[in-house]
């Protein structure tokens, strides 16, 4: 009898650790095929970000600029503008009547009321923005922090800004150019 009892002991532990074995290999299985998913998401999503048709987006007008691919951006905001107002900071709002500034693949050139010119250089990088979202700024790499980014573009007029530095009381900063053709 006592025997009987340990075959049947031997074989519900046998049984338990075959269980818990299976157990083991259906989240193993589940965890490998989320993660699987997830990468070839993400792979569409570049996929997407890099194989736009930009022959059917209106360059002039997007509401929401600060959410497109890196592309997008960078067709919509390259070129020469005019810089007619700067909102933010301590003195409000500041209009100007001969500012201009000429966006390219890796710097920008402001000519300035005075006849001066000043030339900044960026690198295109994702970040975390003020606004409350991520999205392509123009790095500065000397400061390594997030530069200009663009929110919008509505009838050639783009909407730019910028955080202050970390820590201060200044409040966002706002710019308005209009595209010159």
């Amino acid at each position: 009898m006592r025997k009987q009892t340990l075959k049947k002991r031997i074989i519900i532990n046998n049984l338990k650790n075959v269980f818990i074995m299976n157990k083991l290999i259906i989240s193993f299985t589940v965890l490998l095929l989320s993660f699987l998913f997830s990468q070839c998401a993400m792979n569409a999503i570049d996929d997407i970000n890099n194989n736009i048709d930009m022959s059917k987006i209106d360059f002039s007008n997007i509401d929401s600029l600060y959410a497109q691919p890196l592309p997008v951006i960078q067709k919509c905001v390259e070129g020469r503008w005019k810089w007619y107002v700067s909102y933010g900071g301590i003195a409000g709002a500041n209009y100007s009547d001969n500012t201009f500034i000429d966006i390219k693949e890796d710097h920008y050139v402001i000519d300035y009321e005075d006849g001066s010119q000043r030339t900044w250089y960026f690198t295109w990088k994702k970040a975390s923005v003020d606004m409350g979202y991520k999205t392509y700024t123009m790095w500065n790499n000397g400061a390594n922090k997030a530069g200009w980014y663009f929110v919008s573009i509505k009838n050639d007029t783009l909407d730019v800004r910028t955080d202050p530095p970390p820590g201060s009381a200044d409040i966002p900063s706002s710019f308005g150019f209009v595209r010159i053709k």
